[in-house]
């Protein structure tokens, strides 16, 4: 029976069999030298954006608890090292993030409204129904983060971010990338 369960968990959560994470080396993105490919779908790209990376043991989780930018700014507020990352993106997949983002959101803040309504007004069925699609905001952000985005964790003591859920390709690229800059540190 648990088999069943994990299949189910792993189909809502679209899990991969294989978790693919690239590491790549700050130095190298200020040099402008990283993967060419999106970092979710494997496609040649130009585009990249910058997001920010917390050196924290499992920032993965706090992220999918509370978001990127609540996690990010209680790392600041805690004095946790943070840093700015590029990463490579395809056009496709960052609307694709953005737009189940943005449902998520839309779906939460609905449930926050009814909510708020039903406790002023005193109707249970519409705190009941508000918090009901609260929590399905909060789930559907969840499976979005996990199904179209990516981990970021910083390491500052080697200078290196380490993304995880990326596209083979892309890890490929970047495991490339880290080996030369590996061989340029030798002395």
């Amino acid at each position: 029976m648990t088999e069943v369960r994990k299949r189910v968990v792993d189909r809502l959560l679209d899990r991969r069999r294989v978790v693919r994470r690239a590491v790549m080396r700050l130095p190298d993105q200020a040099r402008n030298n990283m993967p060419t490919v999106c970092v979710k779908s494997g496609v040649h790209t130009d585009m990249v954006i910058r997001t920010t990376a917390v050196a924290t043991r499992h920032p993965n989780t706090s992220t999918i608890a509370f978001g990127h930018g609540a996690t990010v700014l209680v790392a600041r507020l805690l004095r946790v090292p943070v840093t700015s990352a590029s990463v490579p993106i395809s056009e496709r997949a960052y609307r694709t993030w953005q737009s189940r983002l943005r449902l998520s959101v839309a779906i939460t803040s609905i449930g926050l409204a009814l909510a708020a309504v039903g406790i002023v007004r005193g109707i249970g069925a519409l705190i009941a129904f508000g918090m009901i699609a609260v929590v399905t905001g909060w789930l559907n952000r969840v499976r979005a983060w996990h199904n179209a985005w990516i981990g970021i964790e910083y390491r500052p003591s080697s200078d290196e971010i380490v993304l995880s859920r990326v596209h083979s390709v892309f890890d490929n690229e970047a495991a490339a990338i880290y080996q030369q800059s590996m061989m340029r540190r030798r002395p």
